[in-house]
């Protein structure tokens, strides 16, 4: 039985990916959009992630069952209810386009204020970083405001890589900016997130101004060698992590990195492959409540609301849920900190499943489809594009959890990009609004230059 329901999810993985081929290929939704991070995320953390326990047997230490049989069929009916409950929500939630219709703007930019706004975002991200600490309040988000930031500049100078042809100066001035916002990301560091999306954020800005309208042949081969670039740093860093999770300066994060060896760097890329167990650790949540702990109805939004409160002001205020599950099952020989990640189907069945379901699908399909209905008409507004790429990894990572805390990682990435294109970085970058022509259709559409700009696209709505 555990064989079939391995055999069901590795079926269901098929079927994602099937849907979002499809729907790039109808331009429904774009192959890099929001929800099919999201989607890639429910992936890897949750149906290839639980197939592999479901085929092994193999779970999180701790979280071993004698029996996944009855858990991983639970597993299989509420993953499968949620993602057909997302993608429903998703095309049908037409006001949320209608919102985000109204927001679209067109915006001149070449060459250099590209790489004047990406230098100054970068600085920003990296001024906002060294003062995370000491400022009061407001701490739990500078973190995640730096990140967006130097997220966010790295895609503006990839963008004017692009502009200029890849010109070498250009690609010297990216790699400066990729090295500046690495470093000051792996200075007392332990998650991985912010440096994968740093390479995220690179891709994000290749694609929308570039890739996105290659051949399909092209833009396979480019994702490759993007998807390879990105999964050296990755496992490099993740192998270099210590299992204290303690915070390292950078030149111990460097020294940790050049003293890994190649069974350290298998070890993690078998982690990423079994999605960190988080499918099993799902298994595991639904399976001890509520006959040994019980349901806590929409935690995860509860703890999503409540975390910018600073626990000093209320100790007693909502724990993440991959805390609380590894003092649940009593796991010794970890730091006080250790988290899981409990997955998004254990995160639904903690948070009371028939109330959480509907509410969490609902939600996460409103955020994904605004994001991704901005970015149609992102065609002529940089900003936009590094905006919505700034936080790739905290979408990708969703699935896996905490919920609550990547969906406030994201938000808080957003704010700090937007407040700084607000303060002053729009203004390299300011809003077109002269040389409107009209198509056949009567369509106003801006009028084409040779100046560096971006192209002219079609930037009507296709929802």
């Amino acid at each position: 039985m555990l064989a079939f329901l391995g055999v069901y999810l590795v079926a269901l993985t098929i079927v994602i990916l099937v849907v979002i081929v499809r729907d790039a290929q109808a331009e429904r939704c774009p192959l890099f959009s929001t929800r099919n991070f999201f989607l890639l995320g429910i992936i890897n953390f949750q149906t290839i992630s639980g197939a592999l326990t479901c085929f092994t047997g193999e779970s999180e230490r701790g979280a071993f069952l004698s029996d996944f049989t009855f858990p991983a069929a639970a597993f299989c009916v509420i993953i499968t209810v949620f993602i057909a409950a997302f993608l429903y929500c998703y095309r049908k939630e037409g006001f949320v386009a209608r919102i985000a219709d109204r927001s679209w703007c067109q915006r001149v930019s070449t060459k250099t204020s590209l790489s004047i706004a990406g230098v100054v975002m970068v600085a920003i991200g990296i001024t906002l970083r060294f003062i995370a600490g000491g400022v009061p309040w407001v701490g739990v988000l500078l973190p995640q405001m730096a990140a967006g930031c130097l997220c966010a500049g790295v895609g503006l100078v990839a963008i004017a890589w692009v502009r200029s042809s890849f010109n070498p100066l250009t690609a010297l001035l990216l790699f400066g900016a990729l090295a500046a916002s690495s470093a000051a990301l792996l200075i007392d560091a332990f998650g991985r997130r912010e440096i994968l999306g740093l390479c995220f954020a690179v891709a994000w800005a290749l694609y929308f101004e570039k890739w996105r309208t290659m051949a399909v042949p092209k833009l396979v081969l480019r994702i490759a060698i993007a998807f390879v670039l990105t999964l050296i740093p990755f496992l490099v860093f993740s192998a270099a992590r210590t299992s204290g999770g303690e915070k390292r300066t950078l030149a111990e994060q460097v020294q940790g990195m050049m003293q890994i060896d190649a069974f350290a760097v298998d070890e993690v890329a078998m982690q990423a492959l079994s999605g960190q167990f988080a499918g099993g650790i799902s298994m595991w949540i639904y399976h001890t409540r509520p006959s040994a702990f019980p349901i806590d109805p929409l935690h995860s939004l509860v703890y999503f609301v409540t975390l910018p409160i600073p626990r000093d002001l209320w100790p007693g205020k909502p724990e993440g849920l991959g805390l609380t599950v590894v003092h649940q099952a009593a796991v010794s020989g970890v730091s006080a900190i250790h988290s899981w990640g409990p997955g998004l189907v254990g995160h639904i069945w903690n948070d009371f499943v028939y109330l959480s379901l509907p509410i969490y699908a609902f939600l996460l399909a409103g955020m994904c489809r605004y994001m991704d209905q901005r970015m149609i008409g992102a065609t002529r507004d940089p900003l936009t594009v590094v905006l919505f790429g700034s936080a790739l990894g905290q979408l990708l990572g969703m699935p896996r959890g905490d919920l609550g805390l990547f969906v406030f990682n994201m938000l808080a990435a957003y704010l700090g990009v937007w407040i700084f294109i607000r303060l002053g970085v729009g203004l390299f970058l300011p809003k077109d609004r002269t040389e409107y022509v009209e198509d056949d259709e009567g369509d106003e559409q801006f009028d084409d230059t040779d100046d560096g700009e971006s192209p002219i696209d079609d930037v009507r709505s296709t929802a």
